[in-house]
């Protein structure tokens, strides 16, 4: 009896772990990475996904709940996120950035009690600059171009750009502290792929469809090579791997909010008569809400796992 119990927690953890990962894939700020982290369960991910073939019943049995359970974010996450951005833009981004805020302890809980090094600080560093600099590039642009807005191409270059982005929208979901969304916003493209998403948009312009198919080729070459990747990386480099995704986490906070598509909202608000106070201070509101409710998710989980 015991053992079903067990295993009907097990189920649900990983459908649970597997909702957040989905939501993970749409809403700014959350790192499903980060999650499985705090639910314990990053490390058998990568385990079940680098000897998916090998150990495949193991890892089917595994996965399953936790892609079910994505399936089901990734729906929710569309409808809830694609109204809400477009009623409180800033305030929404802030409650995001507040939840990978809150949830870096997780990250610092697996190099508890190591010696910080300067080469650990130096991975630190790396790790806040790696997204810094794939937001600058995409502002530059944008600043060249009086901001526009940016809109998805079809055409042969375009589709090698989907099928990178497609790779490192899987490597978000691996990297702890990285968010999919937080990585196309800083490369200008979460916009127009959230409003590509309509069936309006799809019915005047079908070729998008091949867009999603090489976002979704680049995604699961990208979760095959990473998965393997990142086990053997984090089973011979713990430490130093951690320290860079605490560095990754610190930089894509910044770059939620200092990206390509934020800029046209602080240019809407240089152009307006008024002042968006009530977004801007429900913005603050919300960051530390959300700080709060990931910490609080961090602590409940420590405590959890000191009983078992």
């Amino acid at each position: 009896m015991e053992d079903k119990e067990k295993e009907r927690d097990s189920f649900l953890k990983k459908a649970i772990l597997g909702f957040f990962i989905g939501l993970a894939v749409i809403v700014p700020g959350i790192s499903g990475s980060t999650i499985a982290i705090i639910f314990k369960l990053y490390k058998k991910i990568l385990y079940a996904i680098a000897h998916f073939i090998k150990e495949f019943k193991y890892s089917v049995m595994f996965l399953s709940p936790i892609i079910v359970g994505a399936v089901i974010g990734v729906f929710v996450g569309f409808f809830t996120v694609q109204k809400l951005i477009d009623l409180i833009p800033f305030a929404i981004i802030s409650l995001f950035g507040g939840l990978m805020l809150g949830a870096i302890p997780s990250l610092k809980d697996e190099v508890k009690g190591v010696e910080v090094k300067k080469y650990h600080i130096a991975f630190i560093v790396l790790g806040i600059i790696i997204p810094l600099i794939m937001t600058i590039i995409p502002i530059l642009i944008a600043l060249n171009s009086d901001i526009q807005e940016n809109r998805l191409t079809i055409n042969f270059p375009s589709f090698c750009v989907y099928l990178v982005l497609g790779f490192l929208v899987a490597a978000t979901q691996f990297i702890p502290g990285c968010s999919a969304t937080a990585t196309l916003m800083a490369l200008g493209y979460f916009m127009p792929i959230m409003r590509s998403l309509t069936l309006s948009y799809i019915t005047n312009n079908p070729m998008i469809l091949v867009v999603y198919l090489f976002l979704i080729i680049g995604f699961v070459v990208g979760c095959a090579v990473l998965g393997k990747l990142l086990n053997h990386l984090i089973e011979r480099f713990k430490n130093i791997m951690y320290f860079l995704f605490i560095g990754l986490s610190l930089g894509s906070i910044i770059c939620l909010f200092l990206n390509s598509d934020m800029l046209l909202l602080y240019q809407g608000w240089a152009k307006s008569a008024t002042f968006p106070f009530l977004d801007v201070f429900l913005g603050v509101g919300l960051f530390i809400v959300g700080t709060i409710i990931a910490y609080e998710l961090v602590l409940f989980m420590r405590r959890k796992g000191s009983k078992e």
